[in-house]
């Protein structure tokens, strides 16, 4: 049944849209609001940022981030942005990587609007989807943290390119030429992995809507606009380092996790209580195929086939846009074969049940969205560590070198180690962030030892750490939080070890060894 008094369709579309904007930023900026610190990661970041003061915005060879000399090879448009921001504002850097990712990833929900809308020919679909990508539990998670200030530039970036690019092959206007070049080389000037995906992501685009001459020799011209816009980053670390760097890189990520199951998980992922995504996921993509939406589907394949590590981030693009078809064309269509639902796809915005339902199913994301933000806030850093950091650097040698066991063994996860080097200025030899850089199979080589370090309870499992790896320390620090206190009291009751400082779960032991 409808209503003679409904708002019109283009009211109806600016309200979804304006719906997803509110609510998707809000879900955004509380957890940082609530953490009063950066979440999670982004310790690398903040001392790449203050390497350009120092440099004077030249682009460093070497960033001071643990004292290992790693290339300042990472894409560096993010950090330049924070450097400016802060230089301008006076506001400090440590704020920046707290507000400037979820500002970032909020307006990437107008970004996906305008691709959403493109691929799905119509704005009130593309509003719907926008609805989705916005209140997804978990989708905007990475991109909030401290480590976001990269990968949010990254993901604005790429839905801009992959729309540019899109316009380019339909319309064929020079204006989106230069406006091709110019996202897709903000993409990779932002993040390496969302490069990558923009580049996958507007082949697969000039395979479904391209494939002609013209097309062709526009997407080679945007090619060199690319090439000229990054040019000034890696000719200079061509110049540094040569390639070893890249290299390097390439070889970091976990690509053990055959295609197919990873595809799986992320459609029938849980990322509520209640799985109304992907129920919606899995009619979605059964009602893309058979509607003929195969770029769609294709989308969905391709990241987990060219950089599988960042895949789960870039699916949800296609996978918000298949969930909005499923709602909006696929659920009216059995529904109508179930019972009197005689509303035609185009005209739902006139239906009060299905807005009533819509709004329902909004709010209900919107809420775990916000749960999801509380479980960001605890993986932040807390006081007690920060003052422990803070008279680690006030009572310390600069050159001493320090293990830190938290018993976490996931080091992408641990805000304790990868902040410890940033903030203390000093050497840690429990972080793994950086090692990407320094030599093919280096990172998940540490990786992999360091998640042994992190499963140590006493003093002697440490010491034969070191004795293996071959990696001397001057200072143990023990968060007790998930160590647990038969740890401290190893190290309390071993004759190597002095007690310099103890603060609410957090201690620190001096090393006298033989």
């Amino acid at each position: 049944m409808t209503d003679k008094k409904a708002m019109s369709h283009v009211e109806w579309t600016y309200l979804v849209l304006g719906v997803a904007i509110v609510f998707g930023s809000t879900a955004r900026f509380l957890p940082g609001l609530m953490a009063g610190f950066p979440l999670n990661d982004g310790g690398m970041f903040l001392s790449m940022i203050q390497d350009l003061q120092e440099s004077r915005y030249r682009l460093p060879e070497f960033t001071s981030y643990n004292q290992l000399g790693i290339p300042y090879a990472y894409p560096p448009f993010g950090f330049y942005v924070a450097r400016l921001l802060s230089d301008l504002s006076n506001v400090s850097e440590l704020e920046l990587l707290r507000w400037l990712p979820p500002f970032v990833n909020s307006l990437s929900i107008l970004a996906f609007y305008l691709l959403a809308s493109e691929l799905l020919k119509s704005r009130s679909l593309g509003a719907l989807a926008s609805a989705f990508y916005a209140l997804t539990p978990g989708a905007f998670g990475w991109f909030v943290m401290g480590g976001g200030l990269t990968r949010s530039f990254g993901s604005l970036f790429l839905l801009l390119s992959v729309f540019s690019v899109l316009r380019l092959f339909q319309a064929g206007q020079w204006k989106f030429v230069g406006l091709a070049a110019l996202f897709c080389g903000l993409t990779v000037l932002s993040h390496p992995e969302a490069g990558i995906h923009a580049a996958a992501a507007c082949f697969l685009v000039w395979l479904f809507f391209g494939r002609t001459v013209k097309s062709f020799l526009n997407a080679v011209i945007v090619g060199a606009g690319v090439v000229l816009v990054t040019s000034p980053w890696w000719g200079a670390i061509l110049a540094y380092h040569g390639l070893a760097p890249f290299l390097s890189a390439l070889s970091s990520g976990s690509y053990g996790v055959p295609v197919w199951r990873a595809l799986a998980g992320a459609i029938l992922g849980r990322e509520s209580y209640v799985p109304v995504l992907a129920v919606l996921r899995v009619v979605g993509l059964g009602w893309g195929l058979w509607k003929r939406e195969y770029f769609l589907a294709a989308w969905a394949v391709i990241p987990y086939l060219v950089e599988p590590r960042s895949a789960p981030s870039v699916v949800f693009y296609p996978f918000c846009m298949l969930v909005a078809l499923a709602f909006a064309e696929a659920v009216p269509f059995f529904l109508s074969r179930l019972r009197n639902f005689s509303v035609a796809a185009g005209e739902l915005y006139k239906s009060k049940a299905y807005n009533a339902c819509l709004f329902l199913v909004l709010i209900y994301l919107f809420v775990e969205s916000g749960l999801y933000g509380f479980r960001l806030v605890n993986n932040s850093l807390k006081p007690a560590e920060l003052a422990a950091m803070t008279w680690i650097k006030e009572n310390t040698p600069a050159n001493a070198s320090f293990l830190i066991l938290t018993g976490v063994k996931s080091p992408e996860i641990d805000p304790l180690v990868e902040w410890f080097p940033a903030l203390t200025e000093r050497l840690s030899l429990s972080t793994v962030q950086g090692y990407e850089w320094l030599g093919p199979g280096r990172f998940m080589e540490y990786y992999s030892d360091l998640a042994e370090l992190q499963g140590c309870k006493s003093a002697g499992c440490v010491e034969d750490w070191s004795a293996r790896t071959g990696l001397g320390y001057q200072y143990v620090v023990i968060h007790s939080g998930q160590v647990g206190h038969a740890a401290v009291a190893s190290f309390d009751g071993n004759a190597n070890y002095r007690r310099v400082y103890a603060g609410d779960g957090v201690f620190v032991f001096e090393a006298n060894l033989p």
